[in-house]
Formats: C-alpha cells, structure tokens, sequence
C-alpha cells in the first residue's frame, strides 16, 4: 500500500513538471529562438553630406589681369547644354558616360540608363572653342567615390593636354601628371610623385597653357611646369573616370 502511494506522488510530480514546462514553453514568443540565430550586422555610418563648395582663392600662377572665357557654378537650368560630354574611350552606346547637374554641381553619375554601372573608362566634359589657345582652366572638385581627376586643355579632334591627379590611398605612383594624349596614345611629359588629393572634402585644381609652356597647381601650390609645343589651340574640360562620384563646382577659364 505505501510502494503504491509513492507511485502515485511520482507519477503525479511528473505530469506537473511536464505541465508547467509546457506553460513555460507557449509563453516565449515564437520569434526568440529565431532571432537567436539571426546574425547582427555593424551600423553603417551614412554618406556624409557633401558641404557647399568654397569659393576657389587663386594662388601661385592665378592670372592677375585676365579675361574671362567662361565661369561656371551649374546653379541654373541648362547649364549642362553648353558642354560637351565626350568619352575619351571606344566604348558601346550602352556603356557611354553620364553626367549631371545635381545641387548645383556637376557630377559624373556612372554610365547612362538602363545600365547605370560604373566603368573605368576615361571621360571628359568639355566647353569652348577650336581656336583657344593660350588660357588657364580651373575647378574645384570633390571625390565621393572615384581615384581620378584631372583638367583637359586644347582639345582638338581627340587630341589634347590633361593634367592628372590621383587619390592618395590609390596605389598608382606618381600622382601628378601632365600628359598629351594624341589619337589616344598617351605620353607623360612631366610628372611628380607628391601626396595625391584626399577625397570627400573640396579640392582646386588649375591648368595653364601659354605657347609651350604648360603649368600645373593644386590647391593654390604649383606643383608642375613643363615645354611642349605639338598642341597649339583646342577647348577645355574636365576630366575623371565614370566610375561616378566626382563633383565639380566654381570652374573658370581665363586668358591671359
């Protein structure tokens, strides 16, 4: 009679252990257990927001008294329809660079709809005419998500002068170059391997051809000057890659 007692309390104490971990169990929501297992990603800091551009100082090798060719800040409707946007490149019509008029700015945007991908190929925005020949082009610009920017001048017929600059954590050396490209073969006249521009804050850079004399500066400093004679006269640009992401504001071109 007592073993039969004790059976009875065991069996009794089971069903209630059973019973309230049942109860424990319908009372935990039934997205906990997954949640355990989902894996916690880091916050991704947003893209800052780009601040207005400064209103370029001129420094060393700025023109004194000089006439003004063209000025542009692409605060108003059409600006862009006085440039011409001109792949230095073969590429397909599909893959053909973007540029645009945001904010205020000039943006090279990728490559132009439905595609919209970035591409490493060369591309430029140029204004002015076929006879200019002596002048100085300068911009500001801002990096978001580019390596390379530069400034075009007497471009003429795919040939033409560019002064080039690198990002400085990109690993090609050197960072500035001034080159004359003729029917797409590339020669480095001049270079320097000085720290390249940091992206993500607002930048000048400055062209200047005067007969053969062409001189190069970033951020107010001068930083190359070169003698080359084989291109006399053509427009100026802008220059960077249509990965997308350079802006450009304030740009000016003057003549002597």
């Amino acid at each position: 009679m007592k073993q039969s007692r004790t059976s009875l309390i065991i069996a009794a104490s089971t069903v209630l252990f059973l019973t309230i971990a049942l109860v424990i169990s319908a009372s935990t929501p039934s997205g906990q257990a997954e949640m355990q297992d989902l894996i916690v990603l880091p916050t991704v800091p947003p893209t800052p927001t780009v601040p207005p551009a400064p209103s370029p100082v001129m420094g060393v090798g700025a023109p004194q008294a000089a006439t003004t060719l063209v000025t542009e800040q692409f605060d108003i409707d059409g600006a862009l329809t006085r440039w011409q946007i001109v792949d230095l490149e073969e590429v397909p019509n599909e893959r053909r660079s973007l540029w645009t008029v945001v904010e205020g700015r000039l943006r090279q945007d990728r490559t132009v709809p439905p595609l919209r991908d970035p591409s490493i190929h060369e591309t430029a925005a140029l204004i002015g005419e076929a006879d200019w020949s002596d002048y100085t082009i300068s911009a500001s610009f801002y990096d978001q998500d580019n390596a390379n920017v530069g400034l075009i001048a007497r471009y003429r017929d795919g040939s033409y002068y560019r002064y080039r600059i690198i990002r400085y954590d990109y690993e090609d050396r050197p960072k500035h170059v001034i080159e004359r490209v003729v029917d797409g073969t590339v020669t480095v006249l001049a270079s320097l391997d000085a720290p390249g521009y940091e992206p993500r804050r607002w930048n000048t850079i400055m062209f200047s051809v005067n007969g053969d004399q062409l001189r190069a500066f970033f951020n107010g400093q001068a930083t190359i000057e070169i003698r080359d004679a084989q291109l006399s006269s053509g427009s100026a640009g802008l220059y960077t890659r249509a990965i997308g992401g350079m802006l450009f504001d304030y740009v000016t071109i003057t003549s002597p």
